[in-house]
């Protein structure tokens, strides 16, 4: 498997074993036509350790309310900055995808395989460990110095939502994790219709990440 431009995550990431890097890279596509595993479970913890990690660097770090810190994490574990993430480590070229699977590889796609990156390296070395990895490959020290844009999808769907005259709903649900706290996911519904759902940590970040995703879509 290729080896990846060097830092902490990555040192980290390629001393997992083989099994568990390969399973990182698993698309469902893949996983169907072979009867294996693919990268989705683990990619769920993976957010959800994202999630975990950046929370608490913000609670430590950043004084502000909790309303402006989900904002700033949203700012982190978004679609957009883990995609953008995924392009400079250059790990496109190594997802496994099934003979069915024909669409471009989408920002989405990216992400989440960076979540499932995290998730088998969590796996393998638990949070301590890989945390301040993680949090130097999100460069969230200089970013929060320098000044993070904070992300408000929510509204910026809802004034589209408003323009066009589309009825917009979220529906969120919660489901536990295995160390006894919650997660929540919110699929948004356009004249309803569902587009697209986000996970997130609390109910406002998976709003955040369900709208982002929305508009992806809408703009494509």
């Amino acid at each position: 498997m290729k080896k990846f431009k060097t830092n902490s995550f990555l040192e980290l990431f390629n001393k997992c074993s083989e099994e568990y890097k390969t399973l990182a890279f698993t698309h469902s596509s893949f996983a169907h036509e072979h009867k294996v595993e693919s990268n989705e479970r683990v990619e769920f913890l993976g957010d959800s350790v994202l999630s975990t990690i950046v929370s608490d660097y913000l609670f430590k770090h950043c004084k502000q309310n909790e309303g402006k810190m989900s904002k700033i994490r949203a700012s982190f574990v978004c679609t957009e900055n883990l995609s953008e993430i995924a392009k400079e480590l250059g790990i496109e070229n190594n997802i496994k995808f099934g003979h069915s699977f024909k669409d471009k590889v989408s920002n989405a796609i990216l992400a989440d395989t960076v979540e499932s990156m995290i998730g088998v390296t969590y796996l393998t070395y638990g949070l301590p460990s890989i945390s301040t990895a993680v949090l130097d490959m999100l460069k969230i020290k200089e970013k929060l110095k320098s000044g993070v844009h904070e992300l408000d999808y929510k509204s910026e769907l809802q004034e589209h939502c408003q323009k066009e005259k589309l009825k917009l709903e979220y529906k969120v649900e919660k489901y536990p994790l295995e160390n006894g706290q919650e997660n929540f996911r919110a699929s948004t519904i356009i004249n309803g219709k569902f587009i697209a759902y986000g996970n997130g940590s609390t109910k406002r970040e998976a709003e955040q990440n369900a709208a982002k995703l929305t508009i992806d879509k809408l703009r494509s």
